[in-house]
């Protein structure tokens, strides 16, 4: 999907998190999770959410590249990312608000920020929201987080 933009290294050195060089991935993987997890009416509307479909995925670069807020600081608690550092996306869009998150994976040579999922939101997100519902999110540690307003 493309190299990090400036802006977001930036911000995230602010924290302390180095993402310079790293490289935005989406997988197979991530897609079907999203599917599976996020893809529901009936599941998603029980959540207070919207459901996720194909198109989507489309609006990703979008997100990553004009979010409301991003959130850096995070670390996943349990999962094959257990220990890594997140990020999490906000944008307002026409049929909710998009969450997306991301797993930093800082390997030697392959370093990536690695979609982990998505989902929407039926609600206007403020910035005290948007962490009330990341903290809430099951497996992550939002402890040392921050939040930018872009």
């Amino acid at each position: 999907m493309g190299k990090v933009e400036n802006w977001l290294v930036e911000d995230a050195k602010k924290t302390g998190l180095n993402i310079e060089g790293f490289e935005h991935e989406i997988t197979r993987k991530f897609m079907t999770h999203v599917l599976d997890e996020h893809g529901d009416t009936k599941k998603e509307a029980a959540r207070g959410q919207i459901a996720i479909n194909v198109k989507d995925f489309e609006k990703i670069l979008d997100i990553i590249q004009s979010p409301d807020y991003v959130l850096f600081g995070g670390k996943y608690t349990k999962g094959d990312t257990k220990g890594n550092d997140f990020i999490v996306y906000a944008k307002e869009m026409t049929d909710g608000t998009t969450l997306y998150y991301e797993a930093v994976l800082p390997g030697k040579r392959n370093k990536k920020l690695r979609g982990k999922t998505m989902y929407k939101r039926k609600n206007i997100m403020d910035k005290q929201k948007f962490l009330n519902i990341v903290s809430n999110t099951d497996g992550v540690d939002v402890s040392n987080a921050e939040i930018f307003k872009k």
